[in-house]
């Protein structure tokens, strides 16, 4: 029997859980905790809404039971003659003590998901009053200890505490919830791993995963897995070869979401830096521009009086060559003279006069050339302008007050600004960051489903992982009825490959490819096939 259903069967024997009022069974493979993500970041909200402080209430209420005495008891002592109260009189009065809560073990080990709007305070106790140690935010998993009451004892993640029973849902609820949050990963097993274009052993080989790999499993077809390779491209992988993994979101306690906040806080501080550092190297950079220009038209201009100085040589020369001729010319004039021959001597005296003409024209170009070149000998330049400092506003370094969440009730947003419009708002601040496949970090690098996903978490809206999966959840949406903050999805792998946040105005906002992140682009620049609303 192959590995991957030897795998299989191991977990159904050690991790199954079942659903309240249902036969079916979920399961978690290996050591892995059906309730929890292990190793994996959930988003979570940084505008909190302390809605579970109200809907919480007292988790029981004792009833006094007062117990009548027996008939026939009463009766005798009625007709007993006595000079002191009846006892069976002072019992009557007495009230009767507490009755302590019962706790109920049958659900033991169920997995529950709360639903509410944001997030459910775990308690030290089951009481309204008692501490709060935790959070499990909306679609968050937990795992039922016992029931006291309206309350459940869970545990979920590293929180331990009480719930209140009615913000969460058991049963087919449940098990439906869970297949919408689920986030399933494969772990290769082998050095090497080869990645199909089909389920197939003949199928074409699309790509390798290594030893200790955790891919994304979109689905699971008998012996092979189809997997997330990123860019919208999915290829398959033998189940043999690797440990099949689900994980569902847990609760966060104090501690942790203090943590995280801190983590926040030293992440803005280093993009900050980042941009301040940026900014001074763009202004060294302009100034280093501006050196080398100016070096540049140095050299320029030095080359150009060389280039006028060789012209003025050569002009003189020719003027000197010129004025050789004439002299020659006249030697043979007085010669002609001296040998009494007529003709020769007008013929040397027009030939001689020929030359000087010629000499007076070479003299006047070697003049014109050293007057240009003097000209030339010190070029004006005009003092370029200096680069302006770039605007840059030192950031803010100051630590932020925090010690306890605020758990007060925000201010609702004007009317004319929907939750839509506040999802697109939050995520075009983000154009401009990297792609990088499997990621969900809006800062350092996320895919096009991880982009949505941490959007709509921002929110307190857990949607799939991936855009095949995020196709199926929310409120359909006509085409033709869209609005800011719906999910708009591409064909891609023969099924979903791509989705979008629309923008309005027929544009979109995305993690489009690893050259161009996270951009804005015309909602047709592909075809659409459909939209959902999560909001």
């Amino acid at each position: 029997m192959k590995r991957g259903v030897l795998q299989f069967t191991a977990c159904c024997l050690a991790a199954g859980m079942t659903f309240t009022g249902m036969t079916t069974v979920a399961f978690a493979a290996k050591d892995v905790t059906l309730a929890g993500f292990s190793g994996i970041s959930t988003v979570t909200v940084e505008n909190r809404v302390a809605q579970t402080e109200t809907f919480e209430t007292e988790a029981f209420q004792t009833e006094s039971v007062q117990t009548e005495p027996p008939v026939a008891e009463t009766a005798a002592e009625s007709q007993t003659d006595v000079s002191y109260d009846a006892p069976a009189q002072t019992e009557v009065q007495t009230e009767a003590p507490e009755t302590e809560p019962v706790v109920d073990t049958s659900m033991s080990g169920e997995i529950a998901f709360a639903q509410c709007e944001e997030y459910i305070n775990v308690r030290s106790s089951a009481s309204a009053d008692s501490e709060v140690v935790g959070k499990v935010y909306n679609n968050g998993s937990v795992t039922i200890l016992s029931q006291v009451g309206d309350w459940y004892e869970v545990q979920s993640g590293n929180a331990t505490g009480y719930v209140k029973a009615e913000f969460f849902v058991i049963g087919e609820h449940a098990q439906s919830i869970a297949d919408e949050v689920a986030y399933n990963v494969a772990t290769v097993h082998p050095e090497a791993l080869v990645v199909r274009s089909q389920p197939s052993e003949d199928s074409e080989q699309i790509g390798m995963a290594y030893s200790s790999d955790q891919l994304e499993v979109v689905q699971y077809e008998g012996d092979w897995m189809k997997v997330a390779l990123g860019g919208d491209v999915y290829g398959y992988v033998n189940a043999y070869y690797v440990d099949y993994d689900t994980y569902y979101p847990t609760a966060e306690t104090l501690e942790e979401e203090q943590a995280r906040l801190d983590q926040e806080w030293l992440n803005y501080l280093a993009d900050q830096e980042a941009e301040r550092a940026a900014a001074e190297q763009a202004y060294l950079d302009a100034i280093a521009e501006q050196e080398a220009a100016e070096q540049q038209a140095a050299w320029d201009a030095e080359w150009q009086a060389q280039q006028s100085s060789q012209t003025s040589q050569d002009a003189q020369a020719s003027a000197d060559a010129a004025y050789q001729e004439y002299l020659d010319a006249q030697a043979e004039a007085d010669a002609a003279t001296q040998q009494a021959d007529e003709q020769a001597v007008i013929d040397a005296a027009n030939e001689a006069q020929a030359a000087y003409q010629a000499y007076l024209e070479q003299q006047a170009a070697a003049d014109a050339a050293a007057q240009e070149e003097q000209q030339q000998t010190e070029p004006v330049y005009t003092e370029p302008e200096q680069p302006s400092q770039p605007d840059y506003t030192e950031p803010d370094y100051s630590e932020p007050d925090y010690s306890e969440p605020d758990y007060s009730e925000p201010e609702p947003p004007s009317s004319g600004y929907t939750l839509g419009q506040q999802i697109v708002d939050f995520a075009v601040q983000y154009v401009g960051c990297p792609y990088v496949w499997g990621g969900t970090s809006l800062t350092n690098g996320a895919d096009c489903s991880g982009f949505t996903q941490s959007v709509m978490a921002n929110f307190g809206i857990y949607i799939p992982r991936v855009a095949a999966d995020q196709a199926y959840g929310g409120t359909p949406v006509s085409l033709s009825e869209i609005q800011a903050g719906d999910l708009l999805f591409y064909e891609g792998g023969g099924g979903i490959g791509h989705v979008t946040i629309y923008m309005g105005n027929g544009q979109v906002v995305h993690a489009s490819t690893s050259d161009t992140g996270i951009i804005i682009s015309d909602y047709s620049y592909r075809t659409p096939v459909s939209a959902r609303r999560y909001w």
